[in-house]
């Protein structure tokens, strides 16, 4: 595969295994492996004194001070820990292995009685979903 037909990040274009664009919406922190746009990491590694922080919560341009200081330090912070470079993971259903199955939405309740407990959090196609209340209900 050549870096022209790898997978690129949906928000920033980045092709895969570069890192993405700075603060991209998609891009994980290095910290606590959440979305680095909302984890809250900058708080707790940068300790930003309470003009910082307000500035921070109040997020509207990163080119007036105090903001442009703090985001400067978050930068080196996360070039420091090393930032996260993107990486195309598919979705996969844990039943049949299809590559990126629709998404589909059912009551939680339906959820709750038709998947197992251990496989709740899991991809699973309709179709999967469809056969496993098939076979539920055939012997209930």
């Amino acid at each position: 595969m050549t870096a022209t037909t790898r997978p690129r990040c949906p928000d920033c274009e980045t092709p895969e295994g570069e890192l993405h664009a700075l603060f991209c919406t998609k891009e994980r922190c290095p910290f606590c492996g959440g979305q680095l746009s909302s984890c809250g990491c900058i708080v707790a590694v940068l300790k930003p004194s309470e003009e910082e922080r307000q500035a921070i919560e109040e997020y509207i341009d990163d080119s007036v001070e105090p903001l442009r200081g703090v985001m400067e330090r978050w930068e080196g912070a996360l070039n420091r820990k090393g930032r996260v470079p993107y990486i195309e993971y598919p979705n996969v259903c844990a039943r049949c292995g299809a590559l990126w199955p629709e998404f589909f939405r059912i009551p939680d309740p339906d959820w709750e009685r038709y998947v197992q407990i251990n496989m709740r959090d899991q991809v699973i196609c309709r179709s999967c979903f469809d056969d496993i209340r098939r076979l539920i209900d055939s012997h209930g």
